[in-house]
């Protein structure tokens, strides 16, 4: 539509709403169905007020006349410098892009394009009156009146009349040529063609879909059987859907049909939800889709958090300016060294709320640590004091876990549990004497209920205790040594780092191994076995039936020797050696989708861990008693802290969101707590790298 086509009346594109302003799923109000006249609703302005405005039409199509000259390649060149090195600090720290673009060169934007998307979203947050008078001004309408009155028929359930305005949309029996996406490239008319799709018939099944629905929620069932033997038989393309259509049918009362058909009703927002998925066969030129302008936004600030070194989530983002975090935000000074311990610190977890840190060590003991909030220390930076000291273990401390609640925990050296009341600091299990393990336990975690928790350990079994420390159950998963796991938010199953020990007859030669499924079920004798080629990977376990139902052992890795799930429980963080974390996705099936490198791990066990809100952050140790970060959508390391002598075992980021604080362990025997610099803090620990023997892999 242009400034010459004659002026429609006015319409919102957002949710219609009620009298009270409240979303509804209904017939469209006046505000909805676009009518200026003052007796049809309280928002537009009358007649008499808009026949003053003048119409105003600059020259030229741009929004702004000065990008007429812009070209592409302006916005080719912009280079990155991806790495460099401060020698005050010894950090790396990644620079943002610098742009050589001039100022006022912008990608030219079509001005109709502009108004009719302000149209929307002044409508959409309820300045009609200013709408009216855009609209009058600029000569521009937001949709056609067809569009409208289809817009105001689906919305209104007048089934007939939106299908005889098809046509008038465009919406013909002609191959589909749709928008590719709504979100990315409907504003542009990027298209996509797609084969063996007829716009019309597929429309009239969506209308006919929606019909067939509603005819059953108000118990029509014989209006509803019409429907589907009439219209959605003869348009339906999948016989699928249509047998699940049928099935309705034989839905017991609403709310089956409800959880079943996965839809809310005529009352809810499935009506609008038809609307969209109809304009997808309509061009945005002649309906924009609906909140477009507000997608557009949320892309603009979207991309601006991505492309944001420290962001964390934590600060909302403007709209009016380009939005950038300082790096002096990101935790990157160590602002306390803890040296309880006399050996090297293997481990660190915070508990669940984030008050309190546990520490493993080899001297045979673990702390717990409490952390000071600034209001109860120096005012300004958290502080941190120890809380007890766990002794008694038979030997160095190699794992342990908070339960959910923070209110136990669990430690292991060798083969034996240890289950210890935090509030006491005493233990709880001290009465066993007897322990289930063979050989030295590997890795603890609780189920998500606080009810069990579970241990593997190096002789391939897996023993669940109850939260007192009594054993409950054991898995004999022979062959399959878990050298770390997680278990995943809804219990269901356990992701495990594996090492699968293949056993060959020891008076053969050992011969080239074949990649085969792992079987933990395997229960062959070993008296006359040996160890072949042994082979790591990850696997997901379902706890119900013990199937490994997913696995890759091709991660092209010597070593895998920790693995972190992330917050959403739809990830995996897994070390691997040499020198390379893997991040793997769960569904649809076990994947890895990004690798990061340029941390150093050879020979010892170090366990990496996510950072930040939305886990923005990777965080590892390093064999070279660097911390090293990246961001979670990057490959090449963001920050490289200095300040351990020795190998960097464990770090561990606290899992409050609002706070910018984490926790790095090494064979240095200390641990660092690093927080964002104060103003004026002086520069990092100028200690020089030491040796140390590390927990070896």
């Amino acid at each position: 539509m242009t400034a010459a086509d004659p002026l429609p009346e006015q319409h919102t594109m957002g949710a219609p709403t009620t009298s009270n302003g409240a979303a509804s799923n209904g017939a469209a109000t006046a505000a909805a169905t676009g009518s200026t006249s003052p007796q049809n609703g309280p928002h537009s302005l009358p007649p008499t007020v808009l026949d003053q405005i003048r119409p105003y039409q600059p020259a030229g199509s741009l929004m702004y006349m000065d990008d007429k000259d812009w070209q592409p390649d302006h916005d080719m060149d912009v280079p990155m410098d991806h790495m460099d090195t401060d020698d005050d600090t010894d950090n790396v720290r990644a620079r943002p892009p610098a742009r050589k673009q001039a100022f006022g060169k912008r990608m030219p934007v079509d001005r109709e394009e502009v108004v009719r998307l302000m149209l929307q979203g002044l409508q959409d947050i309820g300045y009609h009156q200013a709408a009216d008078v855009l609209a009058k001004e600029s000569g521009f309408t937001l949709a056609s009146r067809a569009a409208l009155d289809f817009q105001a028929a689906v919305l209104g359930g007048r089934w007939s009349e939106a299908i005889s305005l098809l046509s008038d949309l465009g919406i013909t029996s002609r191959p589909l040529t749709k928008v590719a996406s709504s979100r990315s490239s409907i504003a542009s008319g990027l298209t996509t063609k797609e084969a063996d799709v007829n716009p019309a018939e597929h429309a009239k099944f969506l209308i006919a879909q929606q019909k067939y629905l509603e005819y059953l929620e108000s118990g029509q069932q014989k209006k509803a059987l019409a429907v589907l033997r009439n219209e959605l038989a003869s348009s339906a393309t999948d016989k699928d859907s249509l047998h699940d259509l049928s099935g309705y049918m034989m839905c017991l009362d609403r709310e089956d049909l409800y959880e079943r058909a996965k839809w809310d009703g005529a009352a809810g927002i499935s009506r609008r939800q038809l609307l969209e998925r109809l304009q997808e066969h309509i061009s945005p030129k002649v309906m924009v889709p609906q909140r477009r302008l507000a997608t557009l936004l949320d892309q603009a600030r979207q991309q601006q958090q991505q492309s944001c070194l420290y962001h964390d989530d934590s600060d909302p983002v403007s709209l009016y300016t380009d939005h950038q975090c300082a790096s002096g935000s990101f935790p990157s000074v160590t602002t306390h060294v803890l040296a309880d311990h006399t050996d090297e610190v293997w481990r660190i977890e915070w508990s669940p709320n984030g008050n309190l840190l546990a520490s493993a060590s080899k001297d045979k003991s673990a702390v717990i640590w409490q952390l000071k909030t600034p209001s109860e220390g120096n005012g300004k930076q958290y502080s941190i004091v120890p809380l007890h000291h766990l002794k008694g273990h038979a030997g160095a401390v190699d794992a342990l876990a908070w339960s959910p609640d923070g209110l136990t925990l669990v430690t292991a050296s060798l083969m034996r549990v240890y289950v210890w009341d935090v509030k006491t600091g005493n233990q709880k299990n001290s009465h066993l004497d007897s322990s289930p393990h063979t050989d030295t336990i590997s890795s603890i975690q609780w189920m998500p209920n606080g009810e069990q928790f579970v241990v593997t350990s190096c002789d391939c079994h897996v023993v669940f205790y109850s939260r007192s420390g009594s054993v409950m159950n054991k898995w004999s998963i022979s062959n399959l040594q878990i050298i770390d796991f997680v278990i995943t938010p809804d219990s269901t199953r356990i992701v495990a780092a594996f090492t699968w020990l293949r056993r060959v007859a020891s008076h053969n030669k050992l011969k080239p191994s074949i990649s085969v499924r792992p079987n933990p079920s395997d229960e062959r004798g070993t008296d006359d076995m040996a160890y072949g080629n042994m082979e790591h990977g990850v696997a997901v376990i379902r706890i119900a039936d013990r199937d490994i139902v997913d696995y890759v052992s091709d991660i092209q890795c010597s070593d895998v020797t920790s693995l972190k799930l992330s917050h959403d429980g739809k990830r995996v963080l897994v070390s691997c050696a040499p020198d390379e974390l893997q991040l793997f996705a769960l569904e649809p099936h076990l994947h890895v989708v990004r690798k990061y490198v340029g941390h150093v791990q050879s020979r010892f066990l170090i366990r990496s861990s996510f950072g930040a809100t939305k886990d923005r952050f990777v965080l590892s140790g390093s064999e070279d008693g660097h911390v090293y970060v990246w961001q979670s959508n990057a490959a090449t390391p963001l920050e490289v802290l200095s300040g351990h002598r020795d190998t960097v075992n464990a770090v561990a980021w606290n899992p409050v969101s609002s706070r910018k604080l984490f926790a790095s362990c090494s064979d240095d025997t200390q641990i660092r707590i690093w927080q964002p610099p104060l103003h004026g803090t002086a520069g990092e620990d100028e200690d020089e790298d030491g040796e140390g023997e590390g927990m070896e892999l």
